[in-house]
Protein backbone atom coordinates (compact mmCIF):
# COMPACT_ATOMS: atom_id res chain seq x y z
CA UNK A 1 0.00 0.00 0.00
CA UNK A 2 2.91 1.97 0.58
CA UNK A 3 4.15 2.27 -2.94
CA UNK A 4 0.40 2.84 -4.24
CA UNK A 5 0.11 5.98 -1.56
CA UNK A 6 3.80 7.01 -3.14
CA UNK A 7 2.77 6.81 -6.30
CA UNK A 8 -0.58 8.53 -6.33
CA UNK A 9 1.18 11.08 -4.44
CA UNK A 10 3.53 11.71 -7.09
CA UNK A 11 0.78 11.65 -10.02
CA UNK A 12 -1.00 14.50 -7.60
CA UNK A 13 1.88 16.27 -7.62
CA UNK A 14 2.29 16.01 -11.54
CA UNK A 15 -1.03 17.13 -11.87
CA UNK A 16 -0.38 20.06 -9.97
CA UNK A 17 2.34 20.90 -11.84
CA UNK A 18 0.76 20.70 -14.96
CA UNK A 19 -2.04 22.37 -13.92
CA UNK A 20 -0.05 25.29 -12.66
CA UNK A 21 1.98 25.10 -16.25
CA UNK A 22 -1.36 25.34 -18.08
CA UNK A 23 -2.51 28.62 -16.28
CA UNK A 24 0.82 30.21 -16.99
CA UNK A 25 0.60 29.38 -19.99
CA UNK A 26 -2.88 30.66 -20.35
CA UNK A 27 -1.95 33.79 -18.36
CA UNK A 28 0.80 34.20 -20.94
CA UNK A 29 -1.20 33.88 -23.85
CA UNK A 30 -3.41 36.30 -22.35
CA UNK A 31 -0.62 38.65 -22.10
CA UNK A 32 0.55 38.08 -25.59
CA UNK A 33 -2.76 39.18 -27.08
CA UNK A 34 -2.66 42.41 -25.01
CA UNK A 35 0.37 43.82 -27.06
CA UNK A 36 0.14 47.51 -27.12
CA UNK A 37 -0.61 49.14 -30.51
CA UNK A 38 2.86 50.26 -31.16
CA UNK A 39 4.57 47.03 -30.97
CA UNK A 40 1.32 45.71 -33.61
CA UNK A 41 2.40 48.56 -35.70
CA UNK A 42 5.86 47.73 -35.49
CA UNK A 43 5.55 44.23 -36.16
CA UNK A 44 3.23 45.21 -39.31
CA UNK A 45 5.90 47.22 -40.29
CA UNK A 46 8.49 44.79 -39.96
CA UNK A 47 6.59 42.16 -41.52
CA UNK A 48 5.89 44.57 -44.53
CA UNK A 49 10.05 45.34 -44.99
CA UNK A 50 10.53 41.27 -44.42
CA UNK A 51 8.23 40.63 -47.16
CA UNK A 52 9.83 43.44 -49.65
CA UNK A 53 13.33 41.74 -48.35
CA UNK A 54 12.51 38.82 -49.65
CA UNK A 55 11.33 40.09 -53.03
CA UNK A 56 14.11 42.35 -53.42
CA UNK A 57 16.43 39.41 -52.89
CA UNK A 58 13.81 36.85 -55.24
CA UNK A 59 14.71 39.52 -58.07
CA UNK A 60 18.60 39.64 -57.29
CA UNK A 61 18.48 36.22 -57.72
CA UNK A 62 16.94 36.33 -60.70
CA UNK A 63 19.53 38.98 -62.00
CA UNK A 64 22.10 36.40 -60.92
CA UNK A 65 20.75 33.69 -62.73
CA UNK A 66 20.53 35.92 -65.80
CA UNK A 67 23.82 36.99 -65.71
CA UNK A 68 25.53 34.17 -64.89
CA UNK A 69 23.36 32.60 -68.15
CA UNK A 70 24.70 35.68 -70.15
CA UNK A 71 28.02 34.53 -69.09
CA UNK A 72 28.49 30.94 -69.95
CA UNK A 73 26.76 32.25 -73.28
CA UNK A 74 29.60 34.83 -73.79
CA UNK A 75 32.06 32.37 -72.79
CA UNK A 76 30.95 29.91 -75.23
CA UNK A 77 31.35 32.26 -78.16
CA UNK A 78 34.27 33.05 -77.07
CA UNK A 79 35.43 29.60 -77.60
CA UNK A 80 33.81 29.61 -80.48
CA UNK A 81 35.65 32.62 -81.98
CA UNK A 82 38.99 31.50 -80.79
CA UNK A 83 39.07 27.94 -82.32
CA UNK A 84 38.10 30.00 -85.77
CA UNK A 85 40.80 32.63 -85.06
CA UNK A 86 42.96 29.78 -84.43
CA UNK A 87 42.18 27.76 -87.70
CA UNK A 88 42.20 31.23 -89.64
CA UNK A 89 45.46 31.62 -88.25
CA UNK A 90 46.77 28.30 -89.66
CA UNK A 91 45.48 29.18 -92.88
CA UNK A 92 47.11 32.64 -93.24
CA UNK A 93 50.21 30.75 -92.02
CA UNK A 94 50.13 28.51 -94.61
CA UNK A 95 48.65 30.87 -97.12
CA UNK A 96 52.07 32.89 -96.35
CA UNK A 97 54.21 30.15 -96.64
CA UNK A 98 52.99 29.34 -100.24
CA UNK A 99 53.04 32.86 -101.26
CA UNK A 100 56.68 33.07 -100.33
CA UNK A 101 57.60 29.64 -102.16
CA UNK A 102 55.35 31.14 -104.80
CA UNK A 103 57.11 34.64 -105.18
CA UNK A 104 61.04 32.90 -105.24
CA UNK A 105 59.71 30.37 -107.81
CA UNK A 106 57.80 33.91 -109.54
CA UNK A 107 61.42 35.42 -109.28
CA UNK A 108 64.00 32.69 -110.62
CA UNK A 109 61.43 32.40 -113.46
CA UNK A 110 61.93 36.08 -114.06
CA UNK A 111 65.27 35.90 -113.88
CA UNK A 112 65.61 32.79 -116.33
CA UNK A 113 63.45 34.79 -118.89
CA UNK A 114 65.30 37.77 -118.72
CA UNK A 115 68.85 35.96 -119.08
CA UNK A 116 66.69 34.03 -122.00
CA UNK A 117 65.14 37.39 -123.71
CA UNK A 118 69.12 38.98 -123.28
CA UNK A 119 70.46 35.62 -124.58
CA UNK A 120 67.85 35.98 -127.71
CA UNK A 121 68.85 39.85 -128.31
CA UNK A 122 72.63 38.93 -128.18
CA UNK A 123 71.92 35.59 -130.91
CA UNK A 124 69.35 38.29 -133.10
CA UNK A 125 72.37 40.83 -132.82
CA UNK A 126 75.21 38.16 -133.75
CA UNK A 127 72.95 37.05 -136.05
CA UNK A 128 72.63 40.41 -137.73
CA UNK A 129 76.24 40.99 -137.60
CA UNK A 130 76.79 37.38 -139.43
CA UNK A 131 73.53 38.38 -142.07
CA UNK A 132 75.52 41.61 -142.70
CA UNK A 133 79.19 39.93 -143.02
CA UNK A 134 77.60 37.51 -145.80
CA UNK A 135 75.99 40.49 -147.41
CA UNK A 136 79.30 42.44 -147.68
CA UNK A 137 81.11 39.06 -148.56
CA UNK A 138 78.85 38.54 -151.67
CA UNK A 139 79.07 42.23 -152.72
CA UNK A 140 82.81 41.61 -152.35
CA UNK A 141 83.05 39.09 -154.44
CA UNK A 142 82.71 38.79 -158.49
CA UNK A 143 81.22 41.63 -160.09
CA UNK A 144 79.15 39.21 -161.92
CA UNK A 145 77.88 37.64 -159.05
CA UNK A 146 76.85 41.34 -158.01
CA UNK A 147 74.61 41.76 -161.11
CA UNK A 148 73.08 38.25 -160.79
CA UNK A 149 72.42 39.13 -157.23
CA UNK A 150 70.83 42.17 -158.42
CA UNK A 151 68.81 40.52 -161.61
CA UNK A 152 67.46 38.28 -158.68
CA UNK A 153 66.67 41.03 -156.78
CA UNK A 154 64.36 42.41 -159.58
CA UNK A 155 62.94 38.86 -160.36
CA UNK A 156 61.49 38.71 -156.75
CA UNK A 157 60.19 41.87 -156.93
Amino acid sequence: MRKCAKSNEFFRRFAQRVTLLQIATYKHTQQRKQIPPKMTEQAARLQTHNQEMVKCLNQLRGQQTALEEKIAAQERKKDSLSKEMEKLQRTLEQLETSIAEDTKALNDCSKRLTETENGYAKVVDTLQLLLMSAKEKVNTTTPTSRSVHSESSKHSS
